[in-house]
Order: structure tokens, then sequence, then C-alpha cells
């Protein structure tokens, strides 16, 4: 990240400090996986990846951890009215996972070579309409290839924060933040599957409290 980059999403916010705090997980849990991947030949495949393979790949994570209505979630066979592809959030959650790990070049390709890797495994020629091996996996097979994680000593950190990872930004307003000043598009996804009413209960009576309490 070059000094005049804005840097990662939520910078200087509360959820700046949870993404950032994932990302140094995720980051660790690369390291762990390092020689696993490299000794599979799956470091290679993330320099060779294009943008399009790793976008398809963690499209389809998303849709694994939040299914919706999109090609992704209908292909895997579990879908839902609104899910993660919806949310709009794939090219903030690509570029937060890459600017927030500079020393690590690549790094959601390396994510993505790692989860198409996985996927051979479970399925050698799985089918379907995507470029990523593991965008075409099934739901259950999906389920089978971070099963292989977190029986994998050093994925297992990996298989424990990449789906908590995923929702946090399901969930997160990074798709209905407007890059040209602090405000929000529309309502966010994660608000609306919340029902969020847009305050808290008992606010009113908190306020009394308060101010009883000056006195």
């Amino acid at each position: 990240m070059t000094p005049e980059s804005p840097g990662p999403p939520f910078v200087g916010s509360r959820p700046s400090f949870i993404c950032n705090a994932l990302c140094a997980g995720l980051t660790a849990a690369l390291f762990q996986a390092q020689a696993l991947v490299a000794g599979r030949g799956w470091i290679e495949a993330a320099q060779a990846a294009t943008l399009d393979l790793t976008e398809d790949t963690f499209n389809g994570l998303l849709a694994f951890v939040l299914p919706g209505s999109d090609a992704y979630s209908l292909h895997q066979g579990v879908s839902a009215a609104d899910g993660g592809v919806d949310a709009g959030v794939l090219d903030v959650f690509i570029a937060t996972v890459d600017e927030s790990t500079p020393f690590v070049p690549s790094f959601s390709a390396q994510v993505a070579a790692i989860l198409n890797g996985l996927a051979q495994i479970v399925n050698a020629a799985p089918s379907g309409p995507f470029l990523s091996p593991f965008a075409r996996l099934s739901f259950a097979e999906k389920i089978g290839a971070f099963q292989i994680m977190d029986a994998t000593d050093p994925l297992k950190l990996l298989g424990g924060l990449l789906p908590l990872f995923t929702a946090f930004f399901c969930y997160s307003e990074a798709g209905s933040l407007d890059p040209t000043m602090p405000s929000l598009r529309g309502t966010p996804l994660g608000l609306q599957l919340g029902r969020y009413g847009g305050g808290a209960d008992c606010r009113e009576e908190l306020l009394h409290c308060f101010t009883a309490a000056q006195y």
C-alpha cells in the first residue's frame, strides 16, 4: 500500500479493528500453510491466476458462507432470497485482503489457489459454468473442502478464520459505502437480514436515566 493509497475500508472505525484483526489472523494462517502450499504447487497456481479466477473463487466462497439467489448459490444447490454475492462486497473484500497484507504478494490469489486446490481433491473434475473449481463444487462438496482444511494442521487456522472473515464482509456495510463520501448508498444487506430498525431498544429510557444522574 502506497502512502497515497486510501488504505483498506473501515480505517479509523470499530469495524476497522475487527477487520484488521481478522486480516492478521489470515496472514498468520497463510504463513502456517506456506510449506504445504508450496509443496502442492498452489503458489505457482496463485501466481498464474487471473483476476477473473480469483473473483470467481471468492464469489463461490461468498455464496457458500451466505447463500443467496445468485448463480453461484443456485449452482451449489443451496440458495436463499439474498446472500453474500448479492451484498456487492466482492471488490472491497478482495482489495482489503490484498491491501491489508502488502508484504504477502497476491494474498487473495493464494487464498483462492488453496480453495481451488482443495476443491480438486474433493472432486477432480467438478462441472459447472465457472472458472473456479471451488465455485463449481456443490454445497456439500464445499463443506468437504473445509473439512480437509480442519483436518490438516497447516490449514486449520485458515479453515477456522476464512468463513468468519467472509461472513464479516457479507454482513458489513462494505457493499453500500459511497467511495466519494462517508455515507451509504443504500441499506446494507446485513441490516436488512438482521431486520435492524435504526434505533436501540430503550434508548429514550436510557436518556432519561443519564439526565437524572446529572442531578
